[in-house]
């Protein structure tokens, strides 16, 4: 479900994972061919893979991120709310 949430994505458009408490994340950006992946938790990472390799890196990081978590959040994030959660602030 989430794969196919990502391959629908525009440019720009985000997909954020959270566990339950909300107090974890993993933030999925499409960047034309290639995802931004930020992990924010345990561990503050980021990764740009292309869309082959999203698969298994999200396997491995909601593993990590939420061990013992049986429901998911799942939210489709915006341009502008994508942006908000890295960090970049397009001023107008």
């Amino acid at each position: 479900m989430v794969l196919v949430r990502l391959s629908r994505l525009k440019e720009g458009e985000g997909l954020l994972l959270q566990p339950y408490k909300r107090d974890r994340a993993v933030c999925v950006i499409r960047r034309g061919d290639v995802f931004h992946v930020l992990e924010r938790g345990f561990v503050r990472e980021e990764f740009l893979v292309e869309s082959e390799k999203v698969k298994k890196l999200l396997k491995g990081l909601c593993k990590k991120e939420f061990p013992r978590s049986h429901k998911v959040w799942l939210n489709l994030l915006g341009p502008e709310e994508a942006d908000a959660f890295t960090g970049q602030s397009s001023s107008s």
